[in-house]
Parts: C-alpha cells; sequence; structure tokens
C-alpha cells in the first residue's frame, strides 16, 4: 500500500531537433557536457546561423534559421531538461568561465562588429518598419495580396534567428502587425505549427534583451509596455487566448539572459505577476516548458555562481522560488488531474536536478522539492479554513495592492544592478514582496469566482498524494543527503541551512489571520519551516491531527462540518500508513540521535497511543521496529539523553505494549543470544530500508525517463515542424536568392555593356580623324600586331602608349612625364566593370560550359594561369581573378588583354605542342590571325582538351597536310623557300606565343660589305650544310676538341664534391635560338623592348653588344665567337620595320663614339630596310639555296639534329635543348631548379621532323613556271598548272641595276615574260563599276552599285588541301530611293531586303569581307557602317546581321572602299581628301595616308605584302601615285602626266617575284610601275580602244589582266606563250540583274 504513486511529468512544447545550434554541436543527449567557456557564451560561440554581414557573401544567408550539422538542414533546438541531462553528468561541467563577464562587455561587442553591418542593420531594421507600418495601414482589400504572399509568418520565424537585437524586435513589431491583420484561419495555423514555440526556439540562440523583452509585452497587451511601468493585470482576462500565447517566447529569453541579471530577474517577475494574475496565462506558459526554462536557468545559475555578486545570485533564486511556489498555487487550487500532475512533474524534475554533479544544484533541487510540498499543503490548508464571506469581498482588492508591490520590487532592484544593497536587509525586503504578492494570488485563487477551483474531492486527493510525496522524500531523499555529507560534522543541518534560509519565505500575516489554529498550537503552525526538521514536523503534526479527528469523529459518526477537519478525516487512512513509516524512519538507528528524538514529541499528544494503535501496520512490522529503535536508542545512547527523553521513551515503549507488541525491558541483562538476536533484527530492518529504497529509486528513474520520452515526443513534432519550415523557407530563399543573382547579373550586365559601349565610343571618337580627338593623350607609338598574314606574316604594327621610362628614350624623344590622361579615361577607373576579362567572364557565365580545365596561356610577354572553359558556342581563357585583373584600359595597351573568347567557326588549326621541353600544350589558330598557346598540367589533360576542341563542330577547321605532301610541293617548286620553312617551323612547334620556340629561319648571304651583289654567285652565301658556328675550318677543330674533352668528363662520371654532375657532351653550350636571341633582334621593335628590359635587368645591352649592325652580326654568329651561334627570326624576310629605330631608344655610344640607332645595312641595300629586306627574300629563294637547303633542313628540323650524325655534324647542343629532359626525374632541388633554369633560357630544339637525309629541290622550275598567288589553295595550284612551253632565254633589265639575279616574276607584263597579248574583248555597252578576280580564277564584271558576296567553303589565306568551293553568293545592290540594301542570290527570283539603312547613311559604296562575313558600307555623310552578318538558312536573304558598328573618320562622301583580307584591313577613300586604313579585326581606326594634295581617285593595295597604293589628281594636271606601306609610311610617289582611273597590283608571290602596280590611264593604256621603287616598267596598249580604263585586276593566278573602260568593254590580256591556256570565266553583273 505504501508503493508510490506514479511521478509522471507533464507536456513540454518546446523544439528538439538535432542541430548544431544551441550549445556546441552535441547531440541530444549531453548538451552541457562540454567546456563552459563555449556554453556560457553562447551568443558569440553558438554555431547558429551566421548573421549575413559575417558570411562570405553578402547575400549568402539573409539569417536561415535552424543551422545545419553537417551542412545539412537541422533544426535549432531549445535544450530543455531532455537534452540537457539524461546523463546525470551534464550538469557537471556547467561552472562559471572567467570569459564570462568580458565577453558581454558592451564595449567589445561594439567594436567586434563593423560600420558596414551596423549600416545594414540599420536598413534591415528601417525595411521591417516600413512593412511593418504599410501592414498596419493597408486597406483590407489588398490583404489577400499580401498575408501569407508577401509576409509571412515562417519566414519571420526564420528571420529572427539573428545576432542583432534591432533586427529581432523589428521582425518581432512585423510579426505582431501580421497578427493585427491576420484572420482567424491564418492564427491558426501559426498555432498548429507551434509558431510560438518555434520563436523562442530561434530566441534561445541569442542573447535576451530588454527590448525584446517589452516586445512581447506589447504583443501580449496590445500597447507598449514599459518594463519600468506597472502591468495593468485587470483586463488579463479580457485578451484574447491567441494574444496570450505571444508569452511563450519569453521563454526562450531567460536563460541566455544570465549576462545581465537585471534583465533576468525583471522577467521572472513579469512571469510571475502573469501567473498570478492569470490562470490561462499560467496553463499556457506550463504547457510551453516553463519548469524546464526555471530548472536550466537554476543549473545554469548554480554554474555561474562564482561570477555573479551574491546578492543577484539570491535574488535570481529567490525569483525561481517564487515562481515555482506560484505553479505550485496555479497547481493545487486548478480543477482537473492535469492540474495536479504539474505538481508531480514538478518534484519529478526536481528529483531529476539531484543528479546534477554540481553540489549547490543537488541541495537545491532537494530544498526546493520539500518548499514546493510545503507550499501546496499549505495552499489546501488556508483555502479550506477560508471564511467564504470573507472571500468574495476580497476578490478585488488586489489592483492597489498589486501597485505596492511592484513599487516594492522595484525599489528593490533599483536602476543600477541590485548588488549594492546589504545582504540580509535585501533578503528580508525580498521576502516580504514575495509573501505579499503569494498572499494576493492565493486570494485569487482561492476565490469562489475562480471558475476554474478545485473541489474539495480534488484537495482531499491532493493532499493525500503530497503527504504520501512528502513522506517518501523524507524517508528516502533526507538519508541520502546525510549519507553524501557525513564529512561534515553536522551534515544535515551544513548541507541545506543556507538554502532553507534562501528558500523559505515566511507565510504572510494575512493567511496567520485567516488560519484556525487547530489544538491551540498556532505559534508553532505560523511558524516558517527553519529546515527540513521543521518541514517533517509540520508532516507529522498534520498527520496526527487527521488522525485524531478520525479518532474523535469515528465516535460521533460522520465528517466534521468544518472544510479542513472533514479534508484531515477523509485522509485518516492515508495518514495512518504515512505515520507509521514517518515514525519508523525517524527513530531508525542510522539517523542522528537529535533527529530521533524528535519521534518521542508524540508522546506529548493526549490520545498518542491510540494514534499509534492507528499508524502501527501490522503487514510492515512497524510495531517491532519501533520497539526494537526505541530499546536501542534507550541502550546504546543513554549518556545522551536527558532525564526527561528518557522518561518520553519509557511512555513510547510502555505505549506500544499497550498497543500489543513486544518490548524488551530497558534494563533487561544484554545476554548474548538476545544482542546477536537484536543485531541480525537490525540487519535485516536496514537490508528491507536499502531494498524499499533501491525500488523506489528505480521507480523515480522510470518516471524521469517516461517524463523525459513525452517530452522528446512533443520535441520531435516541433522538429518536424522545423524541419519543413526551414525547408520551405531555404527554398523559398533560394528562389527570392536566384531573383537577386538574377537581378544583379542583369544590373552587372547593363554595366558590362554600357562600359563597353563607352569603350568602343572612346575607341572611335578619340582617334586624330574623330571628335574627341586629343593630342596631347593619344598614343604616338606604334608595336608590332600579333595578327598573323599570310605565310604567317606578321607586317602590320598597332598604335600603344609606350609605358617605358623616359631614361631609355633619346632626349629628343622623351615624353612628357606624367602622362596625360586620354579623354573620359575616368570612366574605366573602375575596374570592375572595365577590364577585358569580366567581359570574357561574363560571356562564359551566360552559356553552358561544357568542359573546363586549368592551364596556363602562354605569350611572349607573361604567361597567364587561369581556366579554360568550351561552351555551347564557343571557348573561353579567364584569367585567375579576372575582376582584379588591371588590364590597361585603352584600347592601345602595350599588351594584349590576358582573358579572351572565340567562337568554333573562328578555328582554323589545332596543333599539339612542347612547352619548356613537356609534351603539354595545345596551338590554336584562328581566321582572324590570332593564335593562342595553353599549357596544361600533363600530356593527358592536354590531349582531353585537343580531343574535345576537335570533336566540337569546327566549320573552318582545315585538313592540315602532312610533311610528306608539303616536301612534294616544295620539291616540285609549288611553294617557296619561304613558305616551306614557315610550314616546318610550324610543324615543328615553333610558336610566335613562346619566345624560347621562336620560329627559327638560317643565316643566307655571307657578303655585308659589297656595293653590289650577284643572286646567282654561290660565294656570297653561307655554308648551309653546316652549322652557322663552323663557317671556317679553325673554329671547327676547337668545337671537336670541346666536345671530346666533355665527352672525356662524362665517362669519368661525377665527383662527389661536383655540385652539378657531369652531362652528355656537346658542341655548343648555346643555342641557335632562344628568347635571349628574339629580343636581341627585336629590341627596337614593342613590345619586345620593355620584353628586353626585363630579360636584361631594366638594362639595355652593352652598345657594342647591342644588335646594330648586319655585317657585325653575321661575323660574330659564323666565326669571330664561340658563344655566338645566333640563326635568323622569319622578321628578316618580311619587317623592315625592326631594323628602324622609330621610337627612339638611347641604345647608347659604341666604343668607336658611334651612336647604336637603326641597324647598319650592307651597303648594298642603299641604307634602305625595306630593299634590304626584298633583296634578302629573293635571296631565300635564289636557285643556290633552293638547291643546299635541304642540308640546312637536315641540321635543324631532320637526320642531323641529334644523334651520331649530329656528332658528325658538329651539330651537338647542351642536353638541356632536347625533348624528353625529364625535370621531374631530379631528386637534388639544386640539380631540379638548374636545369629548370636552363630549359627556360639555353634555347629549345625544334621537334625531329625527318629522319633521313631530306630530298634536294631539283632546278628552277619556279622561274619557268608562272607561279600562283599565295592566297591559293594548294590544289588549286596543281589544277590550273599545264604544260607549258618553256621561254627561250630573254634579256631583260634588273629591277635594281647594282643587284644581278633579281626574279620579275611570272605575272602577265613581267620584263622576264614575253610580251602581252590580248585574248579576250567583249563589248557590254553599259559602264562597269568594278572587275572583281575570285580565288576559283573566275572574273567578275559588276555593275556600279553592285558588291559581290560571297560565302567559300574554306577559308582563305593559307593554302589549304582542298579546292576552293563557293559555298554562296549573291549580289548586293543599292542606291535606291528607300535606301534599302537589296541580296539577289538565285537568278531567277527577285532581289529580297536585306539591310534598311538609316536615312542619314545614304550609302554611295560597299565592300564585302568573304570569310568573316563582314559587309562595309560607306556613306554620302562620310560615316562608314560595318555589319557583322552570320549565314543562315531561316530567312529570306539567308544572311542574318548581327551586329552593327559605324566607323568615323570621314567628313564627306566615302568615294570607294578595299578589303585587303590577307592583312585584315580597309582602306576608304572620301570627297574630303582623307584615305583611311581600319582594322578589320578589331573594327576601329588605324590611321589616315596623309599628304594628298586632293581627294583620293583610286586605291588599291597589294595581297601578298599589305602595301597601299593611292592615286589622286596632281596640281598641274595629271595624277600622282603614292606607295605606302601597310603601317602607313610612304614608300615612294611618282607623278603620271595621264590621268590614272584605276589601278590594282599583281599577285606573285614575294621572293620569287617583284610584283608590279598596274595602273589604268584615262588614255586607254595601262602602265605597270614597279612596287619596289616605282620605276616604270613597261606599257600595255591596245590601239582599237582608247577610252579611260575604269577598272583593272589581275586574275588570281596572275597570268591575265583584265581591264574594263569606260564604255563597257571588257579586255584582257596574257602572255603570248600562254595563248592557249584556258581562259578564266568572265561574269556580267549589269543594273538590269538588279531589277529582275
Amino acid at each position: 500500500e505504501e508503493e508510490e504513486e506514479e511521478e509522471n511529468g507533464r507536456e513540454e512544447g518546446l523544439g528538439d531537433g538535432g542541430s548544431d545550434s544551441s550549445f556546441q554541436g552535441v547531440e541530444g543527449e549531453d548538451r552541457f557536457g562540454s567546456p563552459v567557456e563555449e556554453s556560457i557564451r553562447r551568443p558569440d560561440s553558438l554555431k547558429g546561423i551566421q548573421s549575413f554581414q559575417r558570411s562570405q557573401s553578402n547575400f549568402a544567408s539573409l539569417g536561415l534559421a535552424f543551422p545545419a550539422q553537417n551542412g545539412s538542414l537541422a533544426i535549432a533546438r531549445w535544450p530543455s531538461l531532455a537534452d540537457r541531462g539524461v546523463l546525470p553528468e551534464d550538469w557537471e561541467s556547467y561552472t562559471f568561465s572567467p570569459g564570462y563577464e568580458r565577453t558581454y562587455s558592451k564595449a567589445d561587442s561594439i567594436n567586434d562588429r563593423s560600420s558596414s553591418e551596423d549600416c545594414l542593420v540599420l536598413i534591415c531594421c528601417g525595411l521591417y518598419e516600413l512593412l511593418r507600418g504599410v501592414l498596419l495601414l493597408l486597406p483590407d482589400i489588398m490583404l489577400d495580396e499580401v498575408m501569407d504572399k508577401l509576409v509571412q509568418p515562417e519566414a519571420l520565424i526564420v528571420l529572427v534567428n539573428h545576432s542583432s537585437p534591432l533586427i529581432q524586435q523589428g521582425v518581432m513589431k512585423l510579426l505582431d502587425a501580421y497578427f493585427n491583420r491576420a484572420i482567424k484561419e491564418q492564427k491558426e495555423k501559426f498555432l498548429k505549427n507551434h509558431g510560438f514555440s518555434l520563436l523562442a526556439n530561434q530566441l534561445y540562440l541569442h542573447q535576451g534583451t530588454p527590448g525584446l523583452l517589452e516586445c512581447f509585452l506589447e504583443m501580449l497587451f496590445g500597447r507598449p509596455v514599459g518594463l519600468e511601468e506597472d502591468l495593468d493585470l485587470e483586463d488579463m482576462e479580457e485578451i484574447d487566448p491567441f494574444r496570450k500565447r505571444c508569452i511563450i517566447p519569453v521563454l526562450g529569453l531567460i536563460e541566455n539572459s544570465l549576462y545581465e541579471n537585471t534583465l533576468v530577474h525583471n522577467t521572472l517577475c513579469v512571469l510571475l505577476q502573469l501567473l498570478n494574475a492569470c490562470p490561462k496565462l499560467a496553463d499556457i506558459l506550463l504547457d510551453n516548458g516553463l519548469l524546464y526554462v526555471l530548472f536550466n536557468t537554476l543549473a545554469a545559475l548554480n554554474g555561474l555562481e562564482n561570477g555573479i555578486p551574491l546578492n543577484d545570485y539570491k535574488l535570481l533564486v529567490c525569483d525561481i522560488q517564487q515562481l515555482l511556489v506560484a505553479v505550485t498555487i496555479h497547481s493545487c487550487s486548478s480543477s482537473g488531474s492535469q492540474y495536479f500532475r504539474i505538481i508531480e512533474d514538478l518534484i519529478t524534475l526536481l528529483g531529476f536536478l539531484q543528479t546534477s554533479k554540481n553540489q549547490r544544484t543537488q541541495e537545491m533541487a532537494v530544498a526546493l522539492q520539500f518548499r514546493v510540498l510545503q507550499s501546496a499543503i499549505e495552499f489546501i490548508k488556508t483555502t479550506a479554513n477560508q471564511d467564504p464571506q470573507k472571500l468574495s469581498s476580497s476578490v478585488h482588492l488586489p489592483a492597489p495592492q498589486h501597485h505596492a508591490i511592484y513599487q516594492k520590487r522595484k525599489s528593490i532592484a533599483g536602476p543600477r544592478r541590485f548588488s549594492l544593497a546589504q545582504s540580509d536587509s535585501l533578503l528580508m525586503k525580498m521576502r516580504s514582496v514575495a509573501s505579499d504578492e503569494l498572499a494576493v494570488m492565493m486570494q485569487r485563487r482561492m476565490s469562489q469566482e475562480n471558475p476554474i477551483r478545485a473541489s474539495e474531492t480534488e484537495y482531499i486527493q491532493r493532499l493525500q498524494r503530497l503527504v504520501v510525496l512528502a513522506v517518501n522524500r523524507l524517508i528516502y531523499q533526507a538519508r541520502a543527503v546525510t549519507q553524501e555529507s557525513t564529512a561534515m560534522t553536522n551534515p544535515q543541518l551544513n548541507v541545506s541551512q543556507d538554502f532553507f534560509d534562501l528558500l523559505n519565505i515566511p507565510v504572510s500575516p494575512g493567511h496567520q489571520q485567516a488560519t484556525a489554529p487547530p489544538c491551540g498550537q498556532s505559534e508553532e503552525n505560523s511558524a516558517s519551516p527553519a529546515s527540513m526538521k521543521t518541514f517533517q514536523k509540520e508532516i507529522l503534526k498534520l498527520m496526527m491531527e487527521g488522525i485524531k479527528i478520525g479518532l474523535s469523529g469515528s465516535g460521533r459518526g460522520g465528517a466534521p462540518r468544518q472544510q479542513w477537519k472533514r479534508i484531515l478525516w477523509s485522509c485518516r487512512d492515508t495518514f495512518r500508513v504515512q505515520m507509521g513509516r514517518l515514525l519508523v524512519h525517524i527513530l531508525c538507528p542510522t539517523r542522528p540521535l537529535e533527529d530521533r528524538k524528535q519521534a518521542l514529541e508524540i508522546i506529548y499528544e493526549p490520545c498518542h497511543s491510540d494514534i499509534l494503535r492507528e499508524c502501527l501496520s501490522p503487514g510492515l512490522e512497524h510495531g517491532p521496529k519501533l520497539a526494537l529503535y526505541l530499546y536501542e536508542m534507550l541502550h546504546d545512547h543513554k549518556e545522551w539523553l536527558s532525564k526527561e527523553e528518557q522518561a518520553a521513551v519509557g511512555v513510547f515503549m510502555t505505549s506500544l505494549k499497550l498497543c500489543g507488541h513486544r518490548c524488551i525491558p530497558p534494563h533487561a541483562p544484554p545476554k548474548p543470544d538476545l544482542v546477536k538476536a537484536i543485531k541480525e533484527e537490525q540487519l535485516k530492518y536496514e537490508s528491507e530500508a536499502k531494498m524499499s529504497k533501491a525500488a523506489w529509486e528505480k521507480k523515480m528513474k522510470n518516471t524521469q525517463q517516461s517524463l523525459i520520452q513525452r517530452l522528446d515526443g512533443k520535441s520531435k513534432d516541433i522538429s518536424k515542424i522545423a524541419a519543413d519550415i526551414t525547408q520551405n523557407v531555404s527554398l523559398r530563399q533560394g528562389m527570392e536568392r536566384k531573383k537577386v543573382m538574377q537581378h544583379i547579373r542583369v544590373m552587372y550586365k547593363v554595366d558590362l555593356s554600357a562600359s563597353r559601349h563607352w569603350q568602343e565610343l572612346v575607341q572611335q571618337l578619340t582617334h586624330d580623324r574623330a571628335l574627341w580627338y586629343d593630342q596631347a593623350s593619344y598614343p604616338t607609338s606604334w608595336q608590332l600586331d600579333p595578327t598573323e598574314g599570310p605565310n604567317r606574316e606578321r607586317r602590320r604594327l598597332q598604335r600603344c602608349y609606350l609605358t617605358i621610362p623616359n631614361k631609355y628614350l633619346l632626349r629628343d624623344r622623351q615624353k612628357p612625364e606624367e602622362p596625360v590622361k586620354p579623354p573620359l579615361s575616368y570612366l574605366f577607373e573602375d575596374k570592375t566593370h572595365s577590364s577585358f576579362s569580366s567581359t570574357v567572364k561574363d560571356k562564359a557565365t551566360s552559356e553552358s560550359i561544357r568542359f573546363t580545365r586549368r592551364c596556363i596561356s602562354v605569350a611572349p610577354s607573361r604567361e597567364t594561369p587561369g581556366e579554360l572553359l568550351l561552351g555551347k558556342s564557343g571557348m573561353y581563357f579567364v584569367e585567375d581573378n579576372a575582376a582584379d585583373a588591371c588590364d590597361n584600359q585603352s584600347p592601345h595597351g602595350e599588351t594584349e588583354p590576358a582573358s579572351f573568347s572565340w567562337t568554333y567557326e573562328e578555328i582554323k588549326e589545332v596543333h599539339k605542342r612542347w612547352w619548356q621541353l613537356r609534351d603539354n600544350a595545345v596551338e590554336i589558330f584562328l581566321t582572324n590571325g590570332r593564335t593562342l598557346l595553353l599549357a596544361f598540367d600533363n600530356t593527358k589533360v592536354r590531349d582531353d582538351v585537343y580531343h574535345n576542341i576537335l570533336t566540337s563542330d569546327l566549320p573552318n577547321l582545315l585538313e592540315y597536310g602532312n610533311i610528306t605532301a608539303l616536301t612534294h610541293l616544295w620539291g616540285s617548286g609549288q611553294i617557296s623557300n619561304f613558305e616551306y620553312l614557315t610550314h616546318l617551323n610550324k610543324h615543328a612547334g615553333r610558336s610566335f606565343n613562346d619566345l624560347m620556340q621562336y620560329p627559327v629561319f638560317p643565316f643566307i648571304l655571307s657578303d655585308y660589305t659589297n656595293e653590289t651583289l650577284d643572286l646567282n654567285d654561290a660565294s656570297i652565301y653561307r655554308n648551309l650544310v653546316k652549322p652557322i658556328a663552323v663557317q671556317s675550318k679553325e673554329k671547327e677543330d676547337r668545337y671537336v676538341d670541346n666536345y671530346k674533352y666533355l665527352e672525356e668528363e662524362f665517362r669519368k662520371g661525377a665527383r662527389e664534391d661536383d655540385p652539378m654532375p657531369p652531362v652528355q657532351p656537346y658542341h655548343y653550350g648555346s643555342h641557335y635560338s632562344n628568347s635571349g636571341t628574339v629580343l636581341h633582334f627585336l629590341v627596337r621593335m614593342p613590345p619586345f623592348t620593355k620584353m628586353f628590359l626585363a630579360y636584361q635587368d631594366q638594362s639595355f645591352d652593352i652598345p657594342d653588344r647591342t644588335f646594330h649592325s648586319m655585317n657585325t652580326t653575321w661575323r660574330l654568329s659564323s666565326y669571330e665567337s664561340m658563344t655566338d651561334v645566333k640563326e635568323l627570326i622569319p622578321e628578316f624576310f618580311y619587317l623592315p620595320e625592326f631594323l628602324v629605330n622609330r621610337e627612339g631608344f638611347d641604345f647608347g655610344v659604341r666604343q668607336n663614339s658611334e651612336r647604336v640607332n637603326h641597324v647598319n645595312l650592307p651597303p648594298w641595300a642603299r641604307n634602305d630596310p625595306r630593299l634590304f629586306i626584298l633583296i634578302h627574300r629573293q635571296a631565300l629563294e635564289s636557285d643556290q639555296v633552293s638547291q643546299m637547303l635541304c642540308q640546312w633542313i637536315d641540321l635543324v628540323f631532320g637526320l642531323k639534329q641529334k644523334g651520331k650524325a649530329a656528332v658528325h655534324a658538329i651539330n651537338v647542343f647542351h642536353p638541356a635543348t632536347y625533348f624528353g629532359m625529364d625535370v621531374s626525374a631530379v631528386e637534388d632541388p639544386v640539380q631540379r631548379r638548374a636545369l629548370e633554369t636552363m630549359i627556360k633560357t639555353y634555347g629549345q630544339t625544334p621537334r625531329q621532323l625527318f629522319s633521313m637525309a631530306h630530298v634536294s629541290r631539283p632546278g628552277s622550275r619556279l622561274i619557268m613556271e608562272g607561279e600562283l598567288p599565295a592566297a591559293m589553295g594548294l590544289l588549286v595550284q596543281l589544277a590550273f598548272r599545264e604544260t607549258r612551253e618553256h621561254a627561250k632565254e630573254v634579256v631583260y633589265p634588273s629591277p635594281l641595276p647594282w643587284i644581278k639575279g633579281l626574279k620579275w616574276g611570272e605575272y602577265v607584263g613581267s620584263p622576264s615574260s614575253p610580251d602581252p597579248v590580248v585574248c579576250f574583248s567583249q563589248p557590254h555597252g553599259e559602264r562597269f563599276g568594278s572587275l572583281l578576280a575570285l580565288p576559283t580564277r573566275a572574273i567578275c564584271g559588276l555593275s556600279r552599285k553592285f558588291c559581290l558576296m560571297m560565302i567559300y567553303s574554306k577559308e582563305q589565306g593559307v593554302r589549304s588541301m582542298h579546292s576552293t568551293d563557293i559555298q554562296w553568293s549573291a549580289i548586293l545592290s543599292w542606291g535606291y530611293s528607300d535606301n534599302m540594301l537589296r541580296l539577289k542570290s538565285k537568278q531567277s527570283e527577285p532581289p529580297v531586303n536585306f539591310i534598311q539603312c538609316s536615312q542619314l547613311h545614304q550609302v554611295t559604296s560597299c565592300a564585302w569581307v568573304p570569310d568573316s562575313c563582314q559587309l562595309f558600307t560607306g556613306s554620302k555623310c562620310g560615316v562608314i557602317t560595318a555589319y557583322s552578318n552570320r549565314f543562315t538558312s531561316s530567312t529570306p536573304s539567308e544572311m542574318e546581321v548581327e551586329c552593327q558598328v559605324h566607323l568615323y573618320g570621314h567628313t564627306a562622301e566615302v568615294t570607294g572602299l578595299f578589303v585587303c583580307k590577307p592583312y585584315s584591313i580597309l582602306i576608304s577613300m572620301s570627297r574630303d581628301g582623307t584615305c583611311i586604313i581600319w582594322d578589320l579585326n578589331r573594327l576601329c581606326y588605324v590611321q589616315s595616308l596623309t599628304g594628298h594634295k586632293s581627294p583620293v581617285t583610286a586605291v588599291s593595295a597589294s595581297e601578298t605584302t599589305g602595301d597601299i597604293a593611292t592615286v589622286c589628281d596632281s596640281v598641274g594636271g595629271g595624277s600622282d601615285l603614292r606607295l605606302w606601306t601597310v603601317n602607313g609610311d610612304l614608300i615612294g610617289h611618282v607623278h603620271c602626266r595621264e590621268i590614272i582611273c584605276s589601278v590594282a597590283f599583281s599577285n606573285q608571290p614575294e621572293g620569287v617575284s617583284v610584283n608590279v602596280i598596274a595602273g589604268g590611264l584615262e588614255n586607254g593604256i595601262v602602265r605597270l610601275w614597279s612596287t619596289w621603287d616605282l620605276k616604270p616598267v613597261r606599257e600595255i596598249t591596245f590601239p582599237k580602244s582608247n577610252k579611260p580604263i575604269i577598272s583593272l585586276t589581275f586574275s588570281c593566278d596572275g597570268h591575265h589582266l583584265y581591264t574594263a573602260n569606260s564604255e563597257g568593254t571588257v579586255i584582257a590580256w596574257c602572255r603570248r606563250d600562254q595563248q592557249r591556256m584556258k581562259l578564266p570565266m568572265f561574269y556580267s553583273f549589269l543594273s538590269s540583274y538588279a531589277a529582275g
């Protein structure tokens, strides 16, 4: 019967998920188990969602809730008791950390936060405030649009998880506004989702603040409430039930407010007042974990004990205790079993708290259990003793009284943290306030108007349960406390005195008056129990009273009339059992004597023997036990007992005898068997007690377990909701973030394109023919343009700013120290958008990328690490940190931008390459003449990339011929030596992008001293059989000796003291081609000048060592120097500019007092760099060289490159210059470093292309047969070659009298070939605008407002292995009144509209660039428009305009446009007298050809050299013909007495011909001038026609010359010996063609 009750707990409503957020990531069981530094500093160390300011991206985390564990979604939980301590040790380490005060100091937190963070917080707060205001004012009709769509409570729950209290408050206020406008269903949904509990969970992650507390009070009361002001509790009942729940989140603040005791105190006071005032609110708080919060706070408080002033500590403990008492009173007074269960849960949880390892917490848990039980019993007693009349009248008393209490409390807390008050007086004050408040609460609850007041029956049951609970705890726990503290002198008192002192609050005087003191013992009853002993006494007294009433009542039959007595009477049976148990317990010999004496007081009761008879249960042997214990007491402790006490024991024993129990007489002699029997009995009873205690503890544990399980169930539900909300919100957040990112990207693109447009505008409008031209800031320097022309010749220069300091320039060429900023440069100072790299990056991000690899982009001036991306439509190289890249913003930077992009259509060739002697790179050739060298980590990655590029759709990829085919073409004279060497260099991996692998060309001539030269004389050539260094016999021997010596050393092997082991023997310690050689030759040509300076430690070379004379260079390389073994570079055969010091660099003065300036040329070049290059090129193509070139190829690319043949040929270089040198195999870091440096500086031998001796070229067939133009495909040439009669030897003048052996070439009209004859004549009756020679060998005659548009199936300009097919063609016509450009591509159909031109730009001329699909139109106002087009079958015109750019430079009508595709230039002429060169690739201005006295009337450009011829009328009649280089340098001019109506260049390959300019004169004559020196070469006349020749052209093979005169007659000439050759097809397109 005594078996104790189930002590089950009540539900708890706070979330509990498995997340990292709350403490430090310990899973549910041991939340508190980690060092407290972490736990208590929670607000900083919490791993909640990072506040958005500190996260990597400002957009990344605008406060997502429930942070993740291991990155996945999880739920931030509110660690409640369940989490805190399923294992007892959890409480243990919650001790105070010294960092506590400091962590929370306000100054620190202020310094922590950056100002930008503060600004962001303020902005967010402002936005929340704004939103709140709008929401409150919003018309009802619009609410549907906003509620749950724009303002979603779930999202606000998530957003509240923010470290800034301001933001937390902003969010809460917005939520309040939401509740103000929400309809019932919306509120219900919020409650169903446990919205308030989730809020509490979120706030638990951060420090509490007073502002937040006020926020919730405002939500509760519906009006602003300050913590300082009085809470008006009267209207609590009227508050709507939903609003009452706004108090729940306050529970989340308490524990984390411990850094500010005043705040905790205030919060607890508020809760106490609310509990007192409104039972419904009390229920809500209890449902949502009030108890757990209080216990967590208590445990935390004890952990902090040393870090908190004692008075604060006492005050807070007091607060917590009061709240627990208030909860007890609430539970006791309310009707319903679930209410009493709260007390049982409370006791269970306190029992659980007892398992803490913190001594204080344990003791407090015990003390609080008794305090709770005491206050519950006290309440029932007081209630039952109340006079009903008095009650109803006192109900309205509390308001003023309450106010007074509040004032009292405030004065205690004080404004300045209440530690200054004296401890005792503080406690007294505190107690009186507390008792006042509890009195008010009791009165409210006892009032009969209290709707949920408990019935008498319930009071009876409750009292019974309370007594059982109390007795169990007195029996089992008191003993535990005693045993644990045996070390202390007076354990029982010592342990708990402090706490009981702290906890026991006297009952208010009001109560005492209301209490009817039973049995005249009012004095003792009203006194507050000072210790557990007193409580024990009280319980005994209570039970005795009950039994007495039972005894006295049993006689009269029926229950007493007074309520309290009636209740006691009803409990009599319980009292009997418990009384017996308690007496046995008190008298137990294991207890201190003082305590045992307490039991003796029972005999002072008049009817004690009756009471004893009632309460000694026979089943539990109470009688025998008491008899034994009393005997033991009297027998063993006689000397400690006073006379009275001894007498009392005797009386007690007598009473036992009366009850029928045998007692051993105290004076009986201690016989051994008696003593033994007594001992056995005692042991038996003790073991029984132990067993019952163990059973009770087990039961308690089970009760605690089941309570915690119940809690877990609740937690899991909330966790699930939290997870769902998190998921939804983060999905929505993701979508919003996407929108933001999209928006940012759009904005970024807008910025980028604006920046790009500005750059284009600046580029178009700041040149010297444009509106914003500023002479001071416009670049005047020129550098080599990396764009390749035919045969990879890089002839063009481009404007640049010279970034070389003045100290390197001659005095008269120095620039102003401070460079003048170009106009509008400030637009590009913000590097973020203006850099070219970000444009590329942006392009790359806007398409899907299918393949990406890390690589290095290799250019002569730098190696740029980055990433290669293969997209859908093109490829991108994005340098690392593209955003930070500071490109030279002007369009005239000295270096190319590091990032670039290109489309698959632009790819012409892709080759595998070596880089630094490793097979790991790829070189990409583009149709615009650019090349890119990309190096990868290893061969495998490179092969992946290579494969991926080739499997893309590459419409313009050339089938690149193999070497055998090339050699055959060269051997049969179909490609020149220069072309062949270019191809071999390409095949051997030589690249203009890598100075260590620059293409290598041979020294050709040995005569640099004579005035004249005979190219047929073998003695002027170097010996091509031998390497350059051994052109003389004596040097040969020295190199051989050197080799033998090194061979000996190598054979001996490494010596120990040698840091570098000997390497394989070699002849030469240097190499014929390396970066030093290339920069030595190109030192005058930017951008190489800057590279040279970097290479030479920022200085030019010693003047005598600088490249200053061709003769000196030859002497040093061939016989004077043992270390100089240079061969030449390709520029010696096509680029005169690199021999001239254009920029005025100061290279110093040589020892002979000569200043180093332009390169000194041989006398036979007449000091003209251009002539030197032209003659040198002819020397390369001479018969002597053609026959011997195979020997040099063997040395560099072939058989004699390595192995035994190389040793015999004295052609062995250092081993570090050969492929296969594996650096990674070298273990010694010093040696490895040395080897890497050698590879980077010594030079690199080309890839070996031939393993057998190279075939030689038979006699000069190239001279016998005409040569086709460079722009032709190889097979086309083969197809057009026919067997020809060998011409008889013709005597003809040399192009230059002092040079013998120059070849004029095979074109019609060449002085070295038979005279031209007319082979075709055809009148058309309508004047042609132009004649056009096509690569297919046909000739087109076009009407004046026609332009022929064509697309070839293969890109032209490099000799491909395929014939040229026309994929598509059309006639473009203009000059219509509607200013429309129309296309006609099918003969049977009328023209279709193509481009509607602006009325401002009336088209006057057009030009088409075939392979890049560009169309240029010139207009009446002088603007040129460039249209980029795409071939497509979807539109009727089959051409689609992709974009258009206006080019500004002319101020009057554009009269003609001429395209020179091989060199990517467009030449335009205008009535304003200007003639301008434009760049086709960049669509920008290059320069003007100035000096014409009148407007240019005719213009043409050479396809082989890019030279430009212009014609203008001469002042005194006739015409002036001017010849310019592709870079706009005037070569010369010649006056012609007749007017020249048209000009054209012949197009035979350079080196084997001296091309001519053909001029069509007004008298019908064609005059030819030499392109070398503008000397007239011959005149071609046709007696039958003397009309002006308004257009003329050479056919693509140069064998026919077509002319058209002003009457529309077309006449063609050919060489006399080729009359039987098949004529090219002639197509005429006259004006009638466009009409139909």
